[in-house]
């Protein structure tokens, strides 16, 4: 479907969900707040939904502190918009809300994105789902305020690394202008949500690079982050999000992995990314993970040494 389509359905419903991939990132809680912003604008009653509470770096932007991670007592609402998620299952806990007889608008940007919506609108070409959402704002002739345009930089700034990616267009620049141009300070959102951590999480970071490890060839680098390293410096699993850039940033490496222990025993989250040259997104839908080219992640089950060596192994063999 085409913006165009997908903003004139919307129009007829009154009462929306909006929900994302379980852990949500930037892009995900971006496009959901700059969503809800449009809705209400439009007359409508929103409820955001999600398994797992805001990242803290992310707690700044404007209607943060709604987004409710149980859902209120009677739950109420015509449609669902799902965003920035591949597919059902990536839901989490939210997912048994979404039941078959509600209308799904799935509004992403994931090539493996499974069109699980009534209304699939997936653009595999855009930098982000934060990059669409500024296109239906558009669509829908709404000018955009400043809340919202803080809401969609943090997604298009998040899920290009910066504008570093090679997920990066020259329209994500032309949109990421606009944004600014209505007074969103580059420097400051950067430095909210990069040059912003605690002392656990820091301590934990210097815990993790002591697991560094490379391939004889070079080729792949990975970490661990375990729960005793989260017991020990009373950090968050959130805070390790950036981890696996340390590994990426080794000369030489094309493909980076980070592994994190769960809470549940032997469920183990991976997360990849590469520079460009490998499409990580094919290592992670191996795991029936998924993702993006250079950015994507997988749950493995098992001990920590033993998913190691399955993934670093599949890894090996895709750069062959």
């Amino acid at each position: 479907m085409s913006v165009k389509s997908i903003s004139k359905a919307i129009k007829r419903f009154d009462r929306f969900l909006i929900s994302a991939h379980i852990n949500p990132e930037g892009d995900a809680i971006g496009s959901e707040l700059a969503v809800a912003s449009l809705l209400k604008r439009l007359g409508k009653k929103v409820i955001i939904l999600n398994e797992n509470p805001v990242p803290y770096i992310l707690r700044f932007m404007k209607g943060a502190d709604d987004i409710l991670k149980d859902p209120p007592r009677n739950l109420d609402f015509q449609a669902a918009i799902i965003l920035d998620c591949p597919s059902m299952s990536r839901l989490g806990n939210v997912l048994p809300h979404v039941s078959k007889d509600k209308i799904v608008f799935n509004i992403d940007h994931h090539v493996s994105n499974e069109d699980f919506g009534k209304y699939n609108w997936v653009d595999a070409d855009t930098s982000s789902t934060g990059e669409m959402i500024f296109e239906l704002f558009k669509a829908l002739k709404l000018k955009i305020m400043y809340d919202e345009a803080v809401a969609m930089y943090v997604a298009i700034m998040t899920d290009t690394g910066s504008f570093r990616y090679t997920n990066t267009s020259s329209r994500t620049h032309v949109i990421a202008s606009e944004l600014i141009e209505i007074g969103v300070r580059p420097y400051e959102i950067y430095s909210r949500i990069y040059e912003t951590t605690t002392i656990q999480d820091t301590n934990l970071l210097a815990e993790a690079l002591q697991t560094l490890k490379v391939t004889d060839d070079g080729k792949v680098s990975w970490l661990w982050v375990t729960k005793e390293m989260l017991k020990k410096t009373k950090a968050s699993l959130e805070g390790t999000e950036n981890v696996v850039n340390f590994a990426r940033a080794i000369e030489g490496a094309e493909i980076a992995v980070l592994f994190r222990e769960t809470g549940t025993e032997n469920r183990i989250k991976v997360s990849f990314r590469s520079k460009g040259k490998v499409d990580v997104n094919k290592l992670a839908a191996f795991f029936d993970g998924g993702g993006h080219a250079t950015a994507s992640g997988c749950t493995v089950f098992g001990k920590m040494e033993d998913v190691e060596k399955k993934v670093i192994a599949k890894a090996q063999e895709i750069l062959k």
